[in-house]
């Protein structure tokens, strides 16, 4: 047993990133100490140039996909099996600080991959059929691989950035439109609890043609449409902040 005494509160170790595609995930994990990227998403092109483009992308970063290996496709009942590999792979380098899942949407579909396999299910062929549908033991396997993952990955020393996408729906009851992260199962109840921050990337775009400006910002705190989300910051950072203040995080993380 620890006393309060023992308690030395530490920077945050743990992210969830939320937002649309193209709201600036990716761009912000960038700027996250030392990152190793898993691009289950094939979609790293647009955030680099960004950056570069920005002169922000002032450090070593690394990457790796599940889909390849080399330039070598990577059979889509071993995606999980290499996604796995690089994982280990990152939290055993010294040279890595943060490892970013981008996306958490594509790594379900190889977590969906992994839970057919553990529950003897064939899968499907995209030319003439569809995978079989989840029963209620694959849910049940495809929730215990998915924690299980997150909580390996919390523990291995690293800071652990997850990106996800976001979904509508509308409340049975009210009818009020209500956001929540686009995961399937009971699991998007409860994976904000899994992460110290829990960040919205909000994008606003005004004006016209020459007068067009976009304007990324990170919310941290819920609005009426927000609750499902669990938003919040265990650092304090504020309801909001310009996104371009993650640059400011990774000079405090260098210290």
């Amino acid at each position: 047993m620890k006393s309060s005494s023992d308690f030395l509160p530490r920077l945050p170790q743990s992210f969830l990133l939320i937002g649309p595609p193209g709201s600036g995930k990716t761009t912000v994990s960038l700027q996250l100490p030392k990152p190793f990227i898993l691009d289950c998403d094939d979609n790293l092109n647009g955030p680099v140039r960004f950056l570069k483009t920005t002169e922000r992308l002032n450090q070593t970063w690394f990457y790796d996909t599940p889909l390849r290996d080399g330039n070598n496709p990577v059979p889509r009942e071993n995606q999980w099996d290499r996604a796995i590999a690089l994982l280990t792979e990152a939290c055993a380098s010294k040279d890595v600080d943060t490892v970013v899942i981008s996306s958490l949407t594509s790594f379900i579909e190889l977590a969906f991959i992994q839970t057919y396999k553990m529950t003897n299910k064939k899968l499907g062929d995209f030319k003439k059929t569809i995978d079989p549908k989840f029963e209620f033991e694959q849910w049940g396997a495809f929730g215990s691989i998915m924690r299980q993952t997150i909580f390996w990955l919390k523990s291995s020393g690293k800071r652990l950035c997850v990106e996800a996408h976001m979904t509508v729906d509308k409340e049975e009851l009210t009818g009020v439109l209500t956001n929540f992260i686009h995961v399937p199962g009971s699991i998007k109840h409860v994976l904000s609890g899994w992460f110290e921050e829990v960040w919205l990337m909000d994008v606003t775009t005004t004006g016209v043609g020459a007068t067009l400006k976009t304007e990324r910002k990170i919310i941290t705190s819920p609005g009426p449409r927000d609750k499902n989300l669990g938003l919040k910051s265990a650092a304090q950072l504020g309801t909001s902040f310009p996104a371009d203040k993650v640059s400011e995080l990774q000079a405090i993380f260098s210290k």
